[in-house]
């Protein structure tokens, strides 16, 4: 049985065992089986307590193995130190699900609730029952009046679900969500975590729409895989928490330091086809969007407003969210200017105020919006109005009806309202009990919103996510070979070395070779062909600059040969005692743009993917992208045009463009290298030199996971 199978005797279960229940009812008690039966529950229900007699009219049972009939599940509410016990009973009596209300266990901090927590998943591991918590509300499925919390709350019933780590948004739903159907608190996450109650409700029919509020992942790319399965099918909606960077300052590469947790996060979702809400606020707005819109073909937006100022707020708010200002075909411009004053031009948004002064607010907007909404170049409608008054139907500004009845003759056309004014939330209220029309709390979250919708409806339901194929010419022979070498030489970084295992990967390097002799250096400068630069080769010296360590248009085997006694003597005056491998020599290539290509192991994704401006202000500038490795062409060449760099690349302003694909397939073989070598615990390569005849990387640094 697996675990989404499990899931039903937690949102379903016809008996259920309440393990720790208290005797003392009423206010204040915060009892699980009054809650339970306060929200209805029809299935069975088995209290236990050591101290036995009954409770609410419910005969009391000492112990679970008292139970003489069958359980599906078990809510433990005992102290910390008695649940272990109680769960091994429970495997024992073969019950299949357990929910562990009780706190204390890894969210605690201490030692003793981290072996607690240890000993309660060794003691359901290959038995077939589940856990979900500890810490957790547990489970609310409002289809069958069942709740397992301790806490009284009211929430409406909708075709939401809620998978969350923090029962303040089972609690909340109605704030944070605008209702839920079925809801799970994963708490500190034993074996039931995200990946199997995402599959779960991506099978359920009544979940039109799924909510994630996610703290930390137990398996990365476990929750990736599912969630590329659910969303082509319905939205899946994050709001992630608990965002540090710390990760990101004791890292010790460029592509270490940009990639930090909550970067990496966001490269996950959006990969996975998961909407994120950096505001919680806006959860609720969305959700609403979802549930009330069809679809949205495409990005041309019309404006309807009562005021010209709140026309140009909307205006900005959809440009920063990539929507368009629809250009109105003709005959909508003539029906238009027959209402509108003659001194005013028609446009979009359309400020219907003065027309509607004179000739009846809303029957100006029921002519417009129904000429807007048939328009084929419009793709939704935005109108703006006011609020001032509580709705009644003999208020002239009152536009819910007019609205209402419109839209649901263009279910193909999504019409949106924003609502201002200190009466806007009975407004929305009132919207939202009528299922055609959302009204947002602003501008900005009605673009965002829309923008999103457009995004799920023509990109994400639409995407076949195609398994990675590994390119041609790579010998994973060779670079593990280096790798090897450089963990037997105790080497913290390579550097020289990192060169050779990227073109063991089929990523081009400059020409080069190592001089351990003045000599030398003249020799390898002449085979290589002037002009060269050169560099000190120095595991214990990373900023090669600082330590005057590098030389640059060098043009005869004479510069050559000077140019390795400076560069020998500066690094041993600046960093004495350090091991000095000899001078890289090495081809200056002249032209191309500097990117950065790096990645970094994540402890919740893996190995992953950072591209971006290169140069000596790339952490500066923090123009970059990042994916989870391994990544396909196409989603190499997405991180590349979501940058800016990407227009330079293109051939901004007359410039040469770049070769975009050799980048692309850059990108495809460094994410295949961070794939196949997990040894290998952030890599740059800063910079490649992006030409129009192809790339090249100029240098190179592997931090080995074994130095990490």
């Amino acid at each position: 049985m697996t675990s989404q199978q499990h899931l039903k005797f937690f949102t379903n279960p016809q008996s259920v065992a309440l393990v720790g229940v208290s005797s003392r009812t009423g206010p204040g008690t915060f009892n699980v089986l009054e809650q339970m039966l306060r929200t209805g529950f029809k299935g069975r229900i088995y209290p236990v307590n050591p101290k036995g007699g009954s409770i609410m009219g419910l005969p009391v049972y000492r112990t679970v193995e008292e139970i003489n009939d069958p359980v599906d599940l078990v809510i433990i509410t005992t102290p910390r130190t008695a649940v272990p016990a109680v769960v091994k009973q429970c495997v024992a009596k073969g019950i299949k699900a357990i929910i562990i209300i009780t706190q204390g266990f890894s969210d605690a901090g201490d030692e003793a609730g981290v072996l607690m927590h240890r000993e309660i998943l060794e003691a359901v591991r290959g038995t077939g029952t589940s856990i979900v918590g500890p810490n957790t509300l547990g489970v609310v499925n409002n289809f069958q009046s069942f709740n397992t919390a301790f806490l009284s709350f009211t929430t409406s019933t909708s075709p939401l679900g809620i998978i969350c780590q923090s029962g303040i948004f089972l609690a909340a739903s109605e704030d944070f969500c605008g209702g839920m159907g079925i809801g799970i608190d994963i708490g500190n996450t034993s074996d039931i975590g995200f990946a199997e109650c995402l599959a779960y409700m991506g099978q359920d029919p009544r979940i039109k729409v799924i909510n994630l509020h996610i703290e930390g992942l137990r398996d990365g790319r476990l929750f990736m895989e599912t969630a590329r399965q659910v969303t082509p099918h319905k939205p899946v909606l994050a709001v992630k928490t608990g965002s540090s960077e710390a990760g990101a300052r004791a890292a010790s590469s460029h592509s270490g330091s940009l990639a930090g947790e909550d970067a990496v996060f966001s490269a996950a979702l959006a990969q996975s086809g998961i909407i994120r809400v950096e505001n919680a606020a806006l959860l609720a707005e969305l959700n609403q969007t979802f549930i009330t819109y069809r679809e949205m073909r495409g990005k041309r937006i019309g404006c309807i407003t009562i005021s010209g100022g709140a026309g140009v707020m909307a205006v900005d708010a959809c440009s920063k969210h990539g929507l368009e200002i629809a250009k109105l075909s003709p005959a909508t411009e003539k029906a238009l200017a027959g209402v509108f004053p003659v001194w005013m031009k028609v446009s979009n948004p359309a400020d219907i105020w003065p027309a509607g002064m004179a000739r009846g607010y809303r029957d100006v907007l029921s002519m417009v919006l129904e000429k807007m909404l048939s328009d084929h170049g419009v793709d939704a409608v935005l109108c703006i109005s006011p609020a001032y008054l509580a709705p009644q139907r003999d208020d002239p500004l009152n536009i819910i009806d007019t609205v209402t009845d419109i839209a649901r003759r263009y279910p193909h056309k999504p019409t949106a309202a924003w609502i201002f004014g200190p009466h806007k939330r009975q407004y929305a209220e009132q919207f939202r009990r009528r299922e055609a029309v959302v009204a947002y709390d602003s501008p900005e979250n009605a673009a965002f919103c829309l923008a999103q919708l457009y995004r799920y409806h023509n990109i994400i339901r639409d995407r076949e996510y195609t398994p990675f194929h590994p390119p041609q010419g790579i010998d994973r022979a060779k670079a593990a070979f280096v790798l090897d070498a450089g963990r037997r030489a105790g080497l913290t970084a390579l550097n020289e070395e990192a060169l050779d295992i990227l073109e063991a990967y089929g990523i081009p390097a400059a020409q080069r070779g190592l001089a351990g002799t003045a000599e030398e250096a003249r020799r390898l400068a002449e085979e290589i062909g002037f002009p060269v630069v050169m560099k000190i080769a120095s595991p214990d010296i990373t900023h090669k600059s600082d330590a005057g360590g590098v030389k640059l248009n060098i043009y005869d085997g004479d510069m050559a040969a000077g140019a390795f006694r400076e560069i020998m003597g500066n690094a041993r005056q600046h960093v004495p005692g350090a091991r000095i491998r000899g001078v890289l020599v090495q081809s200056q290539v002249p032209g191309g743009i500097e990117v950065i290509l790096g990645g970094k192991k994540d402890p919740q994704f893996g190995p992953v993917l950072v591209y971006g401006l290169g140069g000596i202000f790339t952490e500066i500038i923090r123009d970059v992208a990042f994916r989870v490795a391994p990544v396909t062409h196409r989603e190499a060449r997405e991180m590349i045009e979501e940058t800016k760099s990407y227009q330079v690349l293109a051939g901004a302003r007359g410039r040469e463009p770049g070769n975009i694909d050799a980048l692309v397939d850059c990108l495809v073989r460094l994410g295949a290298l961070l794939y196949d070598h997990p040894e290998i615990a952030e890599v740059d390569i800063n910079p490649l030199l992006v030409q129009p005849n192809g790339c090249v990387a100029l240098d190179a640094r592997i931090i080995p996971a074994f130095s990490a």
